[in-house]
């Protein structure tokens, strides 16, 4: 952009394309028609469909770090799977992951050869090496949520369970936070962090209001990252980018065995997560109150999942 000789036009209906407008429609088309490069950040589903002339190459960029859950063409034959006869995700000519050992996956998952997907870290990690964006962001925090100053962060980030958008939902009495707050030091504050998919609420109990932020609807889930001092989730990719600043982690997985079954994991589970983890609500308070978070697990992680830590 820089040179001068690049246009850039930005695409972001925000909606699937049943709901998109015909001018939308449209729009889409001509720019994937006169486009030399097309960037992605996620499942396009109108781009797999159209005939995109030879010269115009597709980048996909992909919204999470690493391989963890079972995705795309890995899922053949599985509840929410894709079918072989698909297009989806078949079209791209380059797609960026963090490190080697994914790169096997990304192509399986994609249904490409492995000589399309490459290794040159992810863009959106460099700003966990700023250290002008990490004070900015936890200046902006504070500001905004000047409650939160002094408290140590506790961020809750499951992710959600569910075959598709639709069904998505997070069992909420499985974190009773009237339980969890009552039992565990009140120097900690909790932010709620679920899954976009995620359209209901987590109960608030009206006594801990003071204690509890719910930003599910809102905030990036990276910049909360620099504010944050434990992390609580299951079988999230957030772990890949956690692990960057070293934080410590939760895995509170009372549906482990269920969740392997419906979804699956490029690698073994329990020998994969950088942290300690927690069978029931009662394993996950103990963990908490006793700050047993086998944190020693997050650096060799990181160094294993990204190849270039910069």
């Amino acid at each position: 952009k820089e040179k001068g000789n690049l246009n850039f036009n930005v695409f972001l209906p925000g909606k699937e394309v049943a709901q998109m407008s015909l001018r939308e429609l449209h729009r889409a088309a001509v720019l994937c028609a006169v486009s030399k490069v097309i960037i992605l950040d996620e499942y396009t589903s109108f781009l797999y469909r159209l005939d995109l002339k030879p010269e115009t190459k597709v980048f996909q960029l992909w919204h999470a770090c690493g391989a963890f859950k079972t995705f795309g063409y890995t899922r053949l034959g599985k509840p929410g799977g894709t079918v072989q006869e698909s297009p989806n995700h078949k079209n791209y000519d380059y797609v960026t992951v963090s490190s080697e050992n994914v790169r096997i996956w990304y192509a399986e998952g994609f249904g490409i050869p492995t000589s399309k997907v490459y290794a040159t870290g992810v863009p959106r990690t460099d700003i966990f090496f700023d250290e002008e964006y990490k004070k900015k962001a936890q200046k902006a925090f504070f500001e905004k949520y000047p409650a939160c100053r002094g408290k140590k962060i506790i961020l809750f980030a499951p992710t959600f369970r569910g075959n598709v958008r639709k069904e998505a939902y997070y069992p909420m009495k499985k974190f009773p936070l009237d339980s969890f707050l009552e039992h565990i030091s009140k120097e900690y504050m909790v932010i709620i962090k679920h899954h976009p998919f995620i359209r209901e609420k987590h109960p608030v109990p009206e006594k801990y209001q003071d204690r509890v932020l719910d930003l599910s609807a809102e905030s990036e889930l990276n910049d909360l990252l620099f504010i944050t001092d434990l992390i609580i989730t299951d079988y999230s990719s957030l772990v890949f980018e956690a692990s960057l600043l070293n934080l410590p982690m939760l895995f509170y997985t009372f549906d482990l065995q269920e969740y392997i079954e419906k979804r699956d994991f490029y690698f073994n589970y329990k020998s994969f997560v950088p942290g300690k983890l927690c069978y029931t609500f009662q394993e996950l308070v103990n963990a908490v109150v006793k700050k047993d978070f086998e944190q020693e697990k997050v650096k060799a992680f990181a160094e294993k999942y990204f190849d270039r830590l910069d």
